[in-house]
C-alpha cells in the first residue's frame, strides 16, 4: 500500500496560500494602519484620536462583512469547489491592494469601502480556506501540518516586516507594487489546491444549532471551540492592531515596527520548536497558563507606566509566546469535528466558529472606537486607549482559559469513548 505524502502541492498551495495572504495582512494591519494613525488634513495637522476613531471603524466594518458573508457563502460551498472560494478572496484581496494605492493620498473617505473590501476578501478566502484544509489534510497528519504551517507563517513575519517597513519609510508607494506581485501569486496557488476526499455537506445553520443544544453534552468541546473562539476575536487581532498604535506613537517609524515585528517572530520561532518537543495535551495546561500570565504582566506594567520599554517588553513577550495559543487553537478548531463524527456539518460548524469570532472583533472594534471617541473629548491623551487595552487583556486571559477548557474536555471525551469501546469489545468476546 502506498503512504499518502503529508506535503502534497496541495498541501504546499495551502501553507503558501496562508503565507502570501499573511504579507498582504502585514501591509494592511501594520503599514497602512500605520499609514492612517499618522494622516494629516488639509492643514498638516494630525487629530490621533480622529484616525484612532477610523481604525475602529475600518476593523468594525471589516469584520461585520466577514461574520456576515459567512451566512450565505455556505449555501454555496456545499455545492462548490473550495477552491474557488480561495481564489475569489485572492483576487479581491488584490483589488484591495489597488484600492490602497489608488486612495493613499486621500485615504479617510475610502477607509469604510476598503474595509468593506478587505472583510469580503477574507469571507471568501477564509470561507474556502478552513473547510478546503479540512477536506485535504488527513486526521492524523493535522498536529505536524498545523505546527509546520505555523512556523512557515512565522518566517514570513520574519522576512517581511522588517523589509517592507524600510521600504515604506523610503516610499509607501513602492510597497504597494510588491503586494500585486504577492497577489498574483496568491492566486496561482490558490488554483493549485485540490483536496484528497469530500464529504457531504449539507448548510441547515438553524437545524445544526438546535441538534447542538438538544446534545450538549456530545457537542461541549464543540460549543467550547466557539467561545474561545469569541475571546479569541476580542483580543488577539486588537493586540495587533493597539500595539501599531502604540508602537508608532511611543516609539517612532514604519522601520521600527517592521524591525520589532521581525525580530520578536524570529524569537518566537524557538517556542514552536519548544512546544513540538514537549507539547502533550494532559500538559496543555502549562503551555497556555505561562503566555497568559507573562502577557497581563506586561500590561500591567503599560498601564502603570506608559514608554517605549514597557511597550517593547509587551510586544516582545505577546509575539514570542502567543504562538502557542494560534497553534493549540487552530489545530483544535480543525480536529474537533473529527473527534466528535460531524464531517458531514463542517460547513456549519466553520460559520458559528466565524460568527463568534467576528462578535469578538467587532466588540473589541467599537471599543477602540469609543476609546478615540473619549479621548478626543478630553482633548487627546490614551488614557480611555489604555483602558481599552486592559479590557483586552480580560479577554486574552478568557482566551486562555476557554483553551485549557477545551484540552480537558476533550481529554474526557477521549477517555470515556475508550471505555466504551473496551465494553463494546468484551460483549462481542462474550457472545
Amino acid at each position: 500500500m502506498k503512504k499518502s505524502k503529508i506535503f502534497d502541492l496541495s498541501a504546499i498551495s495551502i501553507i503558501a496560500c496562508d503565507c502570501l495572504q499573511a504579507i498582504i495582512c502585514i501591509f494592511i494591519d501594520l503599514f497602512f494602519i500605520s499609514k492612517v494613525l499618522r494622516y494629516s488634513n488639509a492643514d498638516g495637522v494630525i487629530n490621533v484620536t480622529q484616525n484612532i476613531i477610523s481604525i475602529g471603524l475600518f476593523y468594525a466594518i471589516c469584520y461585520i462583512v466577514i461574520s456576515t458573508s459567512y451566512l450565505w457563502t455556505g449555501f454555496f460551498l456545499k455545492k462548490i469547489n473550495k477552491s474557488i472560494f480561495v481564489s475569489i478572496g485572492s483576487i479581491l484581496l488584490s483589488i484591495v491592494v489597488v484600492t490602497v494605492y489608488l486612495t493613499k493620498d486621500n485615504m479617510m473617505p475610502f477607509i469604510p469601502l476598503i474595509g468593506a473590501l478587505y472583510g469580503l476578501s477574507f469571507g471568501f478566502f477564509s470561507g474556502g480556506y478552513h473547510n478546503l484544509t479540512s477536506e485535504t489534510i488527513s486526521s492524523k497528519h493535522q498536529v505536524k501540518f498545523f505546527a509546520v504551517k505555523r512556523i512557515a507563517f512565522q518566517i514570513t513575519y520574519i522576512i517581511f516586516p522588517i523589509t517592507l517597513g524600510y521600504i515604506a519609510d523610503f516610499d509607501f508607494s513602492i510597497v504597494t507594487y510588491i503586494m500585486f506581485g504577492i497577489s498574483a501569486l496568491l492566486i496561482m496557488f490558490s488554483f493549485l489546491i485540490k483536496p484528497k476526499k469530500t464529504y457531504k455537506l449539507n448548510f441547515h445553520l438553524l437545524n445544526f444549532t438546535k441538534n447542538m443544544i438538544k446534545d450538549k453534552k456530545q457537542t461541549k468541546p464543540l460549543w467550547i471551540v466557539y467561545i474561545q473562539n469569541f475571546f479569541r476575536g476580542a483580543s488577539y487581532d486588537c493586540f495587533t492592531t493597539l500595539i501599531t498604535i502604540l508602537v508608532i506613537t511611543y516609539v517612532g517609524s514604519d522601520s521600527s515596527l517592521g524591525m520589532f515585528q521581525s525580530i520578536f517572530t524570529a524569537c518566537s520561532l524557538i517556542t514552536m520548536f519548544l512546544y513540538l518537543k514537549f507539547y502533550r495535551k494532559k500538559r496543555s495546561s502549562w503551555f497556555i497558563g505561562i503566555p497568559i500570565f507573562l502577557v497581563t504582566c506586561t500590561i500591567i506594567g503599560i498601564l502603570s507606566a506608559t514608554n517605549q520599554i514597557t511597550i517593547i517588553i509587551f510586544y516582545a513577550v505577546y509575539v514570542i509566546l502567543n504562538v502557542i495559543l494560534m497553534s493549540v487553537s487552530d489545530s483544535r478548531r480543525a480536529g474537533v469535528v473529527r473527534v466528535l463524527s460531524l464531517h458531514s456539518n463542517i460547513l456549519e460548524s466553520n460559520t458559528l466558529s466565524e460568527l463568534f469570532l467576528g462578535a469578538g472583533r467587532v466588540l473589541s472594534s467599537v471599543l477602540l472606537i469609543l476609546s478615540g471617541v473619549f479621548d478626543g473629548l478630553l482633548g487627546g491623551g490614551t488614557v480611555f486607549l489604555k483602558l481599552t487595552l486592559g479590557l483586552v487583556c480580560c479577554f486574552y486571559v478568557l482566551y486562555g482559559i476557554s483553551l485549557i477548557w477545551l484540552e480537558k474536555s476533550l481529554i474526557k471525551q477521549d477517555e470515556e469513548f475508550k471505555k466504551a469501546h473496551i465494553t463494546e469489545v468484551i460483549e462481542k468476546v462474550e457472545d
